[in-house]
């Protein structure tokens, strides 16, 4: 039988509830401006963005694709790539903070309705989740050194998790491991709640960019998790909700962000800081043509990317409206074209703007820096060089990626 179980984690509500995709962009690009104001400070700083991530959560964020029928707005996936866009704009470590919570929440739907039920209900009322399954090792992903214990009412773990992005602000923290279910060993995902006995977070995230997201360290010391708070990993039906294709497409609209909010700079400095060149027929350097010519270049690289973020996105709605694995893999493959185009958009526009400007323009106090930090830093989350295999390897020999392949 089914019991509601203990919760450590305080909500940070109480949470407005949005009702509508239209609605959830109002609110995201009205926050999005108060947070670019401080982007830079709180990069310089290493400042964590705690009273955003509260806002975000008060004003319903965290809610909006929580299913209808357990009281979410279910919003389409361009809304969510689209919020992410505009949040990642602002400031990418704020953008790149709830993608866990959004890739990870779908698995509610898929336990029992008592269990989706509950874990909907929380996160409505505006608990967040964050992330603690990988480990700082020399093994592949997914070759856990963690271990599991089964004891009575639930399970116990041990174990050192890296890369814990968005668990330091959240209220429960999930982990994935394999249970023997008699079919087979299966993954299954453990909704740990903050506060845990023996769960400790550190904030020893140092990476060059992306600096404020707390991406550190998450220590389960035999943290007990409930039988009730453990999770099939992968959903029986329903594809076109898969975590991988939430997960895909949140870090494409991030790099997106990055690449409009670069090029938005660059504009902004270009116009305001450069004296013309030797030999620049106009009195303006924004009007000298070689500069005006590469900045058309950056251009076509930042728009053709938010396209490439909006077709995948639309095609994750095609396949939740109608999920066939047609639909699927035409998803999967859009994604990953995005995620490509996306970040190489992010990388180049960031570092080569710089081009067109001068030595000042690398004065700490204009903070261009961070884009190229935040960019170069974020590319590097999975090897973008297999997600160019593996799409040769489909439109080539016809291979689809299989499920554990990031695609």
């Amino acid at each position: 039988m089914w019991s509601k179980p203990a919760v450590n984690a305080v909500a940070s509500g109480p949470a407005h509830v949005i009702r509508s995709d239209e609605e959830t962009l109002v609110l995201v690009s009205e926050l999005a401006a108060k947070f670019r104001v401080g982007a830079a400070e709180r990069d310089r700083e290493r400042r964590r963005p705690a009273a955003e991530i509260d806002a975000l959560t008060r004003a319903g964020f965290f809610g909006v694709t929580v299913p209808r029928r357990f009281g979410g707005a279910d919003v389409s996936a361009v809304t969510v790539a689209e919020s992410f866009r505009i949040l990642s704009a602002a400031d990418p470590s704020i953008g790149q903070i709830p993608q866990n919570h959004f890739c990870w929440l779908p698995v509610a739907s898929n336990g029992d309705e008592a269990q989706a039920e509950f874990l909907y209900g929380r996160l409505l009322a505006g608990d967040r989740i964050g992330n603690a399954h990988s480990e700082d090792t020399l093994k592949r992903p997914g070759d856990y050194e963690h271990q599991l214990e089964r004891v009575a009412g639930g399970y116990r773990l041990t174990g050192r998790k890296f890369y814990s992005t968005g668990a330091l602000f959240a209220h429960w923290i999930p982990f994935v491991a394999t249970i023997d279910t008699g079919a087979g060993a299966e993954p299954h995902m453990f909704f740990a709640a903050a506060g845990s006995e023996g769960l400790t977070v550190v904030d020893d995230w140092n990476g060059m960019g992306q600096r404020t997201t707390a991406s550190g360290t998450t220590i389960f010391e035999s943290v007990f998790v409930p039988e009730s708070l453990v999770f099939p990993l992968r959903a029986r039906t329903d594809v076109g909700r898969s975590f991988a294709l939430n997960a895909s497409l949140i870090h494409a609209a991030i790099d997106v962000g990055i690449a409009e909010e670069a090029l938005d700079d660059a504009a902004r400095y270009i116009r305001s800081n450069n004296r013309p060149w030797l030999g620049n027929p106009h009195d303006e350097h924004a009007r000298e043509p070689f500069v005006v010519r590469d900045f058309g270049r950056l251009g076509v690289l930042a728009r053709t990317a938010r396209l490439s973020l909006l077709h995948a996105a639309r095609l994750i709605d095609e396949a939740r409206r109608a999920p066939t694995p047609e639909a699927l893999i035409a998803a999967r493959m859009a994604i990953a074209d995005s995620r490509l185009v996306a970040s190489e958009a992010a990388t180049r526009i960031a570092d080569e703007f710089f081009l067109l400007t001068g030595g000042r323009a690398t004065l700490a106090k204009h903070a261009l820096d961070r884009h190229w930090r935040n960019a170069r830093t974020h590319s590097l989350h999975d090897p973008l060089r297999w997600k160019e295999y593996h799409i040769g390897n489909y439109y080539l020999n016809g291979e689809v990626p299989g499920p554990g392949n990031y695609i």
